[in-house]
């Protein structure tokens, strides 16, 4: 199975524990060390989220800064750890593919071929306000571009091949410029003529993560994502979804269906007394007003309620052209068990994903039933931001799938396809 590791320090909540240290310095160190124990865990990558904004302005009160931008971060931990790869989100609606396929390339030779690509089509209007857009794209149109945008990644990422450079000495001449593939893409949304001038990637190319669950998104992840990152609340939700992406897959006529890797948070403790008292400091620890804000980026508007009072139903919108599946996700985390607005507001620290809190056994005896009851193919794992957690799930919870074979004892190669088990893709052909 594959255990990715979300890679940013949390923005709100955990830096009110008195052990956390929260300036610029403190951050720089607590991702360094969390390279180093993803690393020593053998993780295949760490994901980073994005978002090209502070947050809404209900947010700014509570959020820390030194959200260290993903593409920067990686390259300066790419030197310092050898084998974990690093997932970066880039917006194929708000950042222009030339932009994108160039930075990518940089970090994945900086880092040995060790990147991939979480392409997000973003929903937040405050994102849109940052890069000249007039208003959100409509959720559907969003996909629309990114067809368009990862086409001419691609093509720019294959710009040259294995024989290109021929560093002849004697002549000067260091490329054959009969074998440099020339995007020349000239579009609805992009006009984009290339090359970028770079050396193929030592993995061929970044893998290609999405996160699309809405119809029109889960059939653009069916035909484009290698890795796909969800949110599924429980087993039974994720092994539909599981169904869904692989039926959609071999309908499009892909040899292998991609990845699926959902999000999941977990509480570990030696014991189970021990895991419920971590869960209790990190519920003490978090920030309702910091989410109650955040929500607002979703169209869920909880502000103003009572925070020990039922969450109202006019919290959700009937439709939103922001972010569908997460509407759905918080809705239906808003009708389980019936939470007061504080215990919702908790629930949302992991978007709408999974969490498991007990000891390492039964926190590995729930990976382990995901796994082989084909629910998913590993899980992008996020701690509560008590410190030590990830050190305990990595000297406790991976002996454990080790032992049980699900897991890694070392690296078996070097790049992050290597880790994912994944066949380098052919060239673009440059004779069509």
């Amino acid at each position: 199975m594959h255990l990715l590791l979300f890679g940013n320090t949390r923005s709100a909540g955990p830096w009110r524990h008195p052990d956390v240290q929260h300036d610029t310095a403190s951050v720089r160190r607590e991702l360094l060390e969390r390279a180093r124990t993803a690393e020593r865990g053998t993780f295949d990558a760490l994901f980073f989220a994005d978002g090209l904004n502070y947050g809404p302005p209900a947010t700014w009160a509570y959020k820390t800064t030194e959200d260290f931008e993903p593409l920067t971060t990686a390259a300066a931990l790419s030197q310092v750890v050898d084998h974990v790869g690093f997932v970066l989100t880039g917006s194929a609606t708000l950042t222009h593919p030339y932009h994108l396929a160039r930075q990518f390339l940089s970090v994945e030779h900086l880092s040995g071929g060790r990147t991939g690509w979480n392409l997000v089509t973003s929903f937040a209007a405050a994102a849109a306000d940052n890069f000249s857009a007039r208003g959100v794209v409509d959720h559907d149109e969003r996909y629309r571009i990114a067809e368009e945008a990862i086409e001419v990644v691609m093509s720019l990422w294959d710009g040259w091949g294995e024989d290109t450079i021929v560093a002849d000495r004697s002549t000067g001449v260091y490329n054959d410029v009969d074998r440099i593939h020339v995007t020349n893409h000239h579009g609805r949304y992009f006009d984009v003529t290339g090359p970028i001038g770079a050396a193929r990637s030592p993995q061929g190319r970044p893998v290609v993560f999405q996160a699309g669950s809405s119809a029109t998104g889960s059939a653009f992840a069916a035909r484009h994502a290698e890795v796909i990152f969800t949110g599924q609340g429980n087993r039974a939700r994720a092994q539909d979804f599981y169904r869904l992406i692989h039926s959609k897959a071999y309908a499009l006529g892909r040899r292998r269906p991609p990845l699926i890797t959902p999000s999941l948070r977990f509480v570990v403790g030696s014991t189970e007394e021990e895991a419920a008292r971590v869960e209790r400091t990190a519920y003490e620890h978090f920030s309702p007003e910091y989410q109650a804000g955040w929500l607002l980026e979703v169209d869920v508007d909880v502000t103003g309620a009572d925070l020990d009072g039922p969450v109202p139903d006019s919290a959700f919108p009937d439709h939103t052209e922001t972010h569908q599946t997460a509407l759905a996700g918080y809705r239906a985390l808003a009708r389980e068990g019936s939470p007061t607005v504080r215990e919702f507001l908790y629930r949302t620290v992991n978007g709408w994903g999974a969490q498991i809190v007990g000891s390492a056994e039964r926190v590995a005896d729930e990976i382990e039933e995901w796994f082989h009851t084909q629910a998913c193919d590993g899980f992008v794992l996020g701690d509560s931001g008590v410190p030590g957690q990830l050190d305990v799930f990595v000297d406790q919870v991976v002996p454990l799938l080790r032992k049980r074979g699900l897991f890694r004892h070392e690296y078996g190669g070097r790049t992050l396809r290597d880790h994912l088990g994944l066949d380098v893709p052919a060239r673009f052909d440059t004779s069509s």
